[in-house]
């Protein structure tokens, strides 16, 4: 359950910025997720269908099969078809609205929300070609971040990276691949992030998306997906 709830952050909000950025009703994309870390691999296979409503429903195919709602307010249900089960929760950060994805395609690229999130701009230098920028943190974050590291080449996000109160490097993240979705509209169909557990130890997650469709009769009939009113709730 925890695998499917903290990729959304990172799936919803990439599908929402398309139908925002361009006024597109809805939008479907297959989501293909490898994770490896200490030796072991793990892959995640999922249809993404989001509505400009901010509606958006998944449909987790595997490793084990789940559909899952959340919406703009951060409202989620996942539901388990085989056990007829439901769980409900709410926080914002589940929200269509809240992730660095959603600034992807939102006419945000040039800081992928770091300005909304309340970091401010300390360096900018070109190198090669690219663009990089420096950026501190809010003071609520400063325990926790030192800077952000962010990489822009031909206008487009390649790479960010987050520096812990160590300054050691915690997260960063890879954008590539990029694919010409309509007029002004590119995003990266491949995304490899790296996750610094312990300065020896890393979990690296690749994840790529394709076939997506445009305001298809089919994404609308995904969006409708009611859960069965006998579903069993559970905490």
């Amino acid at each position: 359950m925890k695998y499917i709830i903290s990729g959304l952050l990172l799936i919803f909000s990439t599908a929402a910025s398309f139908c925002q950025y361009n006024n597109f009703k809805n939008v479907s994309l297959e989501m293909e997720t490898e994770t490896a870390k200490g030796g072991y691999v793990s892959n995640v296979l999922a249809k993404i269908v989001y509505g400009n409503d901010g509606s958006m429903v998944s449909f987790y195919k595997s490793p084990k099969e789940y559909i899952v709602f959340n919406n703009a307010k951060g409202e989620i249900k996942i539901y388990d078809p085989q056990k007829n089960t439901v769980l409900q929760q709410q926080n914002y950060f589940y929200s269509t609205e809240t992730s660095q994805f959603y600034f992807f395609l939102n006419n945000k690229k040039s800081d992928l929300g770091l300005n909304q999130m309340g970091f401010t701009q300390s360096n900018v230098k070109f190198e090669e070609g690219l663009m990089i920028t420096e950026w501190l943190p809010p003071t609520q974050m400063a325990t926790q971040v030192s800077k952000v590291e962010l990489v822009h080449e031909n206008g487009d996000p390649i790479y960010i990276a987050y520096f812990d109160n160590e300054n050691n490097v915690s997260t960063k993240s890879f954008y590539y691949n990029y694919v010409d979705l309509a007029p002004r509209l590119n995003f990266p169909s491949s995304i490899t992030q790296i996750n610094y557990t312990t300065p020896t130890d890393s979990t690296i997650t690749r994840t790529t998306y394709s076939n997506i469709k445009l305001d298809r009769p089919e994404n609308l009939e995904s969006l409708n997906f009611k859960i069965p009113n006998d579903a069993k709730n559970i905490n």
